[in-house]
């Protein structure tokens, strides 16, 4: 008879004991491993762990007892440390007085380092002090797995039942499972998406852009690998657009029922030139931006306060703090959201194979064609990267990451593939930790490579299949918003939906056009993250190589 798992696990270790952090990450792992936590899930959260406990034993008071809780909670599995001391900074600064790596020494670089690690961890990380206690949160991630697989299984038995409904259901009766039961679900679901776009892209740059200050303090190292991380996502987007006027899939003005609108849409943006998108970008209150969704505005709001906060002196601290807690609050009102993706999926593909017909599908598949040439693309820049500006051998590169590569295919998610990429980092490509230990982290939060590839095929594919012509000045705009969007894209299940919804919104295409593709965007997100995770390591190679801080010798090996 097999053992019952139990959902909550809980254990108390003596913060004066030699052995309590040995103990406490034993007790972690090993009730993770019986909760039937994914082996490299397990291994993230440990590493966290580790971090964390360190440091939260240094700052606990004499005699103090760590009580740490393992537990199932909504879906996903929480590890909660507590414990009372001095309050526990995650984010500490740089030193003082010290403004670039080259000035501080080992243990203050991995200070500085440490604080990225932590911060790119985003919702899978809470920290709170009160009462002269410090309590933390680590999430392991395994509902973002349990929701892909899901999400597949929906795609598969959606195809089937379409194809079921299509042949052998009489036409009056599909229309009314169509009319009273596909098409509210999936209206429900889009208009969820509509109602948190503006909030989530808003805080999430807020939220990134506030934390530029600590950035800064990192010095040259910093500036190299976040003008790297720039430059990729700046190539993919160029690449995507390219790629797509050249192979140009999908059929123009496919979906009849918008058409007229559409066509409103395309007249009324030839008018628009250059300067008038331009002088439009600064909104002349703050509400608007918000009500109409303006994309450009927002961004460009997000911005400016993002930059203002960090300037306002001794209300710094409170306003990143307010800032951060929206951007939370937003972030997990959107993982709510995406929980009903499979069901959007089911319902999507369905209606998908019902009212659009093959030819539609047809067109879906050829714009999925280009998405993964894209990828493919991205994949070869990166080489030629790392040959002309690291004077390295790609190829050598290729075959030591290839693990890395699969990791991140496998896991869809930049965070958990972490441990992964560091690894690979430093024990197969010879780059110092003073180096991967800040660009990995970093990346998992701001190197959307992929990403930026999908929301610009995507958002010129149903463009194209809603009749709406991108004119110049659109495509201008559509690169400045995806490289916004990269640099602070939410890290939740479903922000890359709310990201392309954001795109579709600057394009004057309605968000309703999600539905094309949100059948296939759980294998979509697998490529994404690949992309993503390899930029990642790309970019810490090349900038390892420019400050003369990788060992060829293990490089090659």
């Amino acid at each position: 008879m097999p053992r019952k798992r139990i959902m909550n696990r809980k254990m108390s270790f003596d913060a004066g004991d030699e052995g309590a952090l040995a103990g406490i990450l034993k007790f972690i792992e090993t009730s993770l491993r019986e909760l039937g936590i994914d082996k490299k899930l397990v291994m993230r959260t440990v590493l966290i762990a580790e971090e964390v406990s360190s440091q939260l034993l240094d700052s606990a008071d004499e005699g103090a007892y760590m009580r740490v809780q393992v537990r199932r909670m909504m879906g996903d599995t929480e590890v909660s440390l507590t414990i009372r001391g001095k309050e526990y900074d995650p984010y500490a600064a740089a030193p003082d007085g010290k403004d670039s790596m080259s000035d501080m020494g080992d243990e203050e670089a991995q200070m500085a380092i440490r604080s990225i690690l932590l911060k790119s961890q985003g919702e899978k990380l809470k920290f709170s002090y009160r009462n002269g206690t410090n309590k933390v949160r680590i999430l392991t991630g395994q509902m973002e797995r349990s929701m892909l697989f899901l999400t597949i299984a929906a795609l598969i038995i959606g195809i089937v039942a379409g194809v079921i409904i299509k042949a052998g259901i009489p036409e009056d009766v599909t229309e009314k499972v169509s009319t009273y039961g596909l098409v509210p679900i999936k209206t429900m679901f889009m208009n969820a998406l509509k109602m948190v776009i503006a909030p989530v892209v808003f805080f999430s740059i807020v939220s990134c852009f506030a934390q530029f200050k600590n950035l800064a303090e990192l010095g040259r190292i910093g500036a190299k690998v976040m003008g790297m991380y720039v430059l990729t996502t700046l190539i993919a987007v160029l690449l995507a657009i390219g790629l797509f006027k050249l192979t140009d899939p999908g059929t123009k003005g496919r979906i009849a029922d918008t058409a007229q609108a559409a066509a409103g849409v395309e007249e009324v943006a030839s008018e628009v030139s250059l300067i008038d998108t331009i002088v439009g970008i600064v909104p002349d209150n703050i509400v608007e931006p918000f009500l109409r969704s303006n994309t450009l505005q927002l961004v460009f709001l997000a911005v400016l306060f993002g930059i203002a906060v960090g300037l306002v002196g001794e209300y710094s601290e409170v306003l990143r703090g307010i800032f951060d807690a929206c951007n939370s609050l937003f972030l997990t009102v959107t993982a709510l959201i995406s929980r009903f993706i499979p069901v959007a999926v089911f319902c999507s593909v369905i209606l998908l194979i019902v009212q659009t017909g093959w030819d539609t599908l047809t067109s879906v598949m050829g714009m999925a064609g280009t998405y993964m040439l894209c990828i493919l693309s991205m994949l070869i820049v990166y080489g030629l990267l790392i040959l002309i500006l690291g004077h390295l051998n790609p190829l050598t590169f290729y075959r030591k990451n290839k693990e890395g590569m699969l990791t991140g295919f496998t896991l869809a998610s930049s965070a958990a593939a972490m441990p992964t990429n560091l690894r690979i980092c430093a024990d197969k490509l010879g780059i110092s930790p003073k180096v991967c230990n800040f660009s990995i982290p970093l990346g998992a939060t701001v190197n959307m490579d992929g990403t930026s590839i999908i929301l610009t095929v995507g958002g010129l594919f149903m463009a194209k299949v809603y009749g709406v012509e991108v004119t110049d000045t659109m495509l201008i705009s559509l690169v400045v918003t995806i490289v916004m969007l990269s640099l602070g894209a939410p890290g939740v299940p479903g922000s890359g939906l709310v990201c392309l919804g954001v795109v579709l919104s600057s394009l004057g295409v309605p968000i309703e056009a999600l539905g094309l593709i949100i059948g296939i965007y759980p294998f979509i997100d697998m490529f994404n993250t690949m992309s993503n995770t390899t930029g990642d390591v790309a970019s810490a190679l090349i900038v390892a190589s420019s400050e003369k801080l990788i060992d060829k010798s293990i490089y090659n090996k």
